[in-house]
């Protein structure tokens, strides 16, 4: 999956590696294991694996709103960007559940531009200034594909930083639509006002690029959070009570729900199995990861990790 651009913004830090709960610097555990279940509910289970439609990023809520009044709307963006709607699996509105696709239906050769956005206290924000719901939608619709489509929490998170810096293509889909931007190939403006911060803007090279236009589908898939909930864990889900478990293994399950259990390796037996056995579905030829487990008629978020000194 492409990386959507203002999710690489978060805290950078060195670290020699991650340490576990039950382990620390100092310890005769160099690496171990965590495993934690947390017992969920159907709301709270369809509430994580899906976001309220409202949230979503301009384009996208308009992309699927003409979706719902069946058009067949579509999106264009630099192939080399984030695709649209993939904060999550499935997105919510008014009680109703939707699953969205976003099949490619054209790519076209295009120039690019090469941009960087930069904010913070050392940054130079002199000049020709323009807040961002002032530019050209034309423009706006380019810089949200740069950006990665960012939701309401991730333009939060954004919010909150103190220095960002990022880099991308900016690029149209054809000469008529490039001929109404006041970004390139000649910028009108220096410096762009998104949200809290005021960004330089630079144009630093030319590039070849693939502009992609994608269709928007949108189907509703639930009609309550009960219904969303089933379908999530039958494609992120692992039904224990269907496996043969040893003693050891519904310990260490019973110690995940009530304290969480760690493990020191090399791992016995018992946990190795356990671990495999969480590590993927059969719901595909490649497997889906393994987000939730029921045990005893009782449905678990499972948190599965490895760590080291």
């Amino acid at each position: 999956m492409r990386r959507r651009a203002l999710l690489s913004l978060g805290l950078t830090a060195a670290t020699a590696g991650c340490l576990g709960p039950a382990f620390g610097f100092g310890s005769d555990c160099p690496r171990g294991a965590s495993l934690r279940l947390r017992p969920t509910t159907d709301a709270d289970t369809a509430e994580g694996a899906s976001d309220r439609i409202d949230t979503l990023s301009p384009p996208e809520r308009e992309a699927i709103a003409a979706a719902l009044d069946g058009d067949e709307p579509t999106m264009w963006l630099p192939e080399s960007a984030s695709e649209p709607f993939t904060s999550s699996t499935y997105f919510a509105s008014d009680g109703t559940y939707y699953a969205v696709e976003t099949p490619l239906v054209t790519t076209v050769d295009r120039i690019g531009y090469g941009v960087k956005l930069d904010a913070g206290p050392d940054v130079d924000t002199s000049g020709r200034a323009v807040a961002f719901d002032d530019l050209r939608e034309i423009d706006r619709l380019a810089l949200f594909a740069l950006l990665g489509y960012p939701n309401s929490r991730e333009m939060e998170k954004f919010e909150r930083a103190r220095a960002i810096s990022i880099g991308g293509t900016l690029v149209f889909p054809d000469d008529e639509t490039q001929a109404r931007s006041e970004l390139a190939p000649d910028p009108a403006y220096d410096v762009i006002r998104i949200g809290a911060h005021d960004f330089r803007f630079q144009l630093v090279e030319t590039r070849d690029a693939v502009v992609e236009t994608r269709r928007v589908d949108v189907e509703s898939v639930a009609t309550s959070a009960s219904e969303l909930a089933a379908i999530v864990y039958d494609r992120y889900g692992i039904d224990l009570d269907e496996r043969v478990l040893s003693a050891e293994q519904r310990e260490i399950i019973e110690t995940a729900i009530d304290e969480g259990y760690d493990e020191c390796a090399p791992y016995t037996d018992a946990y190795a199995d356990l671990q495999s056995m969480l590590g993927g579905t059969d719901f595909d030829d490649d497997g889906e990861r393994v987000d939730y487990a029921n045990y005893r008629d009782r449905w678990y978020f499972v948190q599965l990790s490895e760590y080291v000194a």
